[in-house]
């Protein structure tokens, strides 16, 4: 398979998941749809580990490092979209998504010693932070969408843009595969998630 059609199939799923929060708003909080994405997402790799005899990662301090990802990248990423969709189209959620690599360069060149910010990534950086804004309608209230919902969605994507170094720098040297680590990292995110949401919603009415 080309990277041409990994890449769009992976645009596609990754697209469609912002739709199918904002059906699932109908019936369930933000923080259970959270909960039913990092669960079900958890058990398929888990299923995938165990078919490939691979296992989970190991080390206390490993795993503390996914305890952080997970957090970074899943619960409150996770959790904010589907605030900000309470707000705003699925649409705009999405173009909000595309702000994440931007604050991830902009991250790693704060955290990582390999990186560094040149002219070039500067001008890089400002003309795509341009487009998101440009995308938005930024200078006509973001043409009627709620403010506060189009802030929750690029809150979302900044914390992918501080959870993807993280991951890069902490976890990607351990020498553990990435569906080791990408399964424990998603229990982290559900092992957690199951303690918050109970308390912090009621059960869905219909």
């Amino acid at each position: 398979m080309s990277w041409r059609v990994q890449y769009l199939t992976l645009t596609l799923i990754w697209g469609l998941s912002f739709l199918f929060i904002k059906e699932g708003l109908h019936a369930f909080a933000p923080l259970q749809i959270t909960l039913g994405r990092v669960a079900v997402g958890a058990a398929a790799l888990v299923l995938v580990l165990l078919a490939r005899r691979e296992r989970l990662p190991h080390g206390g301090r490993t795993w503390g490092h996914l305890a952080v990802a997970a957090v970074l990248n899943n619960v409150i990423p996770f959790s904010l979209f589907g605030y900000a969709e309470q707000r705003i189209p699925s649409a705009l959620a999405g173009i909000c998504n595309a702000s994440a690599p931007l604050f991830a360069a902009l991250v790693a060149f704060a955290m990582l010693p390999d990186e560094r910010l040149t002219r070039r990534r500067t001008l890089g950086l400002v003309t795509g932070f341009a487009g998101v804004f440009v995308v938005l309608g930024a200078w006509t209230g973001l043409d009627g969408h709620d403010l506060t919902g189009a802030l929750l969605a690029l809150a979302g994507g900044m914390c992918y843009g501080i959870g993807f170094p993280y991951t890069r720098r902490f976890l990607t040297t351990t020498g553990q595969s990435s569906l080791s680590l990408a399964a424990g990292q998603l229990l982290c995110a559900t092992a957690l998630l199951a303690v918050l949401t109970p308390p912090l919603t009621s059960a869905p009415v219909h």
